[in-house]
């Protein structure tokens, strides 16, 4: 998302990011911003920080205020103004860039904080259930330090259960979750995979029971200590 009030700004960039695969959302000013972030989530925000009512500190003051949606931030900034780029990068702004620039620069710089992210939410997403590790991105559970030897769909299926200890999944929820609302085959295919998970733990050395048949229903995790 771009939030600038001047309409050339918005022009420039709605010429130089979409032709290197950014698909760019724009906001005139902080309100209107925060009106869309309310409603959609955004992979990064382009900031102009002098703007009228709702200026760029204010509004990132409000991002950073809540925790369920740290957009990376990049700042732009008019030449010499040293002490608004320290202050934005104090109050958490990932990255500034100054006018004018060239549209490559803030592409680059685009891409750069894209990557960063995506690493730290790579990172972020890894955590421990009763000893075992769980890698998301790499679709990976390891036992030991050893990797289970688990297909994509079962890794699937025991990550969804394992980031909701306690909570119950029926056999059609989860189906519906990682085959999708078009499948028509058995729900019993779960079973197989819940089987096949099980087995592989118990070859692992891990015996701990630590997915739950519910009866009639379907799955969880065990939520005892």
């Amino acid at each position: 998302m771009l939030v600038d009030d001047e309409v050339e700004m918005r022009k420039l960039l709605r010429v130089c990011l979409p032709s290197r695969h950014f698909i760019l959302e724009e906001a005139a000013n902080g309100e209107e911003a925060l009106d869309k972030l309310n409603r959609s989530r955004y992979d990064l925000m382009i900031l102009d920080i002098m703007m009228p009512e709702i200026d760029g500190f204010e509004l990132l003051k409000t991002l950073r205020s809540y925790q369920d949606n740290q957009i990376p931030v990049i700042m732009l900034t008019a030449l010499g103004d040293t002490e608004r780029v320290v202050e934005g990068l104090r109050l958490g702004a990932d990255d500034y860039i100054v006018k004018p620039f060239e549209p490559k620069e803030l592409a680059a710089r685009v891409e750069s904080v894209l990557r960063r992210t995506k690493n730290k939410r790579q990172q972020e997403d890894t955590f421990t259930l009763k000893g075992l590790d769980f890698y998301p991105a790499r679709y990976q559970i390891s036992v030991n330090g050893n990797a289970l030897p688990l297909t994509k769909k079962e890794f699937q299926i025991f990550h969804r259960l394992a980031s909701n200890p306690g909570r119950v999944y029926s056999r059609d929820h989860l189906l519906e979750l990682e085959w999708g609302m078009e499948y028509e085959g058995d729900n019993r295919t779960v079973d197989t995979h819940i089987k096949n998970v099980r087995e592989k733990l118990k070859a692992a050395g891990y015996h701990e029971p630590l997915i739950e048949t519910v009866w009639g229903i379907g799955y969880k995790i065990s939520d005892n200590e």
